[in-house]
């Protein structure tokens, strides 16, 4: 089965709880995009926490100063990005919470002109990868990668490791089996889900996609 994730990028906590509303019900876990500094500093506890796991993807400007804070929001699923300032030492600060009775699953996230061999440097750290299918991070709605190097990078990593669970964020509702065929396991939707009209029906739209309805 594939994985189908809602993507939200809040730029304040009240938008957040907006948007989580409006995908209540439509998917069990969504991931948030903080980038530059987090929204969800001071915050004791998320919106709807008990509708929805979360995954969020770091783009901030410290990566090993948010990451704390996230897990005792409840954070899932924690993405920090390969080429970030202080990536090293933010995985390494989550490991502790790899195991136990709530576990968090790390993904290191790869630009679509990286190598497969960025992986080596973080051997250990990381539960999975996610290919990010966009050039400038911390926006939604812009166009795929001309060159499908996203898709050239998921074909590489899944030639290479059969068993590493890939996913893949940005530009990807209008890709989704082009990514299914190229070995990925998981799809972050952003816009398309979130703007759609019926976000549910939208959701269901992808998912049959991939995955036969």
């Amino acid at each position: 089965m594939i994985e189908i994730i809602p993507a939200i990028l809040p730029k304040s906590f009240a938008e957040l709880e907006e948007t989580l509303g409006r995908l209540k019900g439509v998917a069990p876990l969504v991931q948030i995009d903080l980038v530059g500094s987090t929204i969800l500093a001071g915050e004791e506890a998320l919106p709807l926490w008990e509708e929805f796991d979360f995954e969020f993807d770091l783009m901030v400007e410290d990566s090993r100063a948010a990451v704390e804070s996230l897990v005792a929001l409840g954070a899932s699923r924690v993405v920090v990005h390969a080429g970030r300032p202080q990536a090293h030492e933010a995985l390494q600060a989550l490991q502790e919470f790899r195991d136990g009775d709530f576990p968090v699953a790390l993904g290191l996230a790869l630009q679509a002109h990286d190598e497969p061999q960025v992986l080596e440097g973080f051997t250990g750290l990381y539960d999975y990868v996610q290919v990010m299918g966009i050039d400038h991070e911390g926006s939604q709605g812009q166009p795929p990668d001309p060159h499908h190097k996203d898709i050239g990078l998921v074909r590489a990593l899944r030639a290479a490791r059969p068993e590493l669970i890939i996913q893949v964020d940005g530009a990807v509702g209008g890709r989704v089996q082009e990514f299914a065929a190229a070995g990925a396991n998981r799809l972050v939707v952003g816009s398309a889900i979130v703007r759609a009209e019926d976000p549910r029906a939208e959701y269901k739209r992808l998912y049959n996609l991939v995955n036969g309805s």
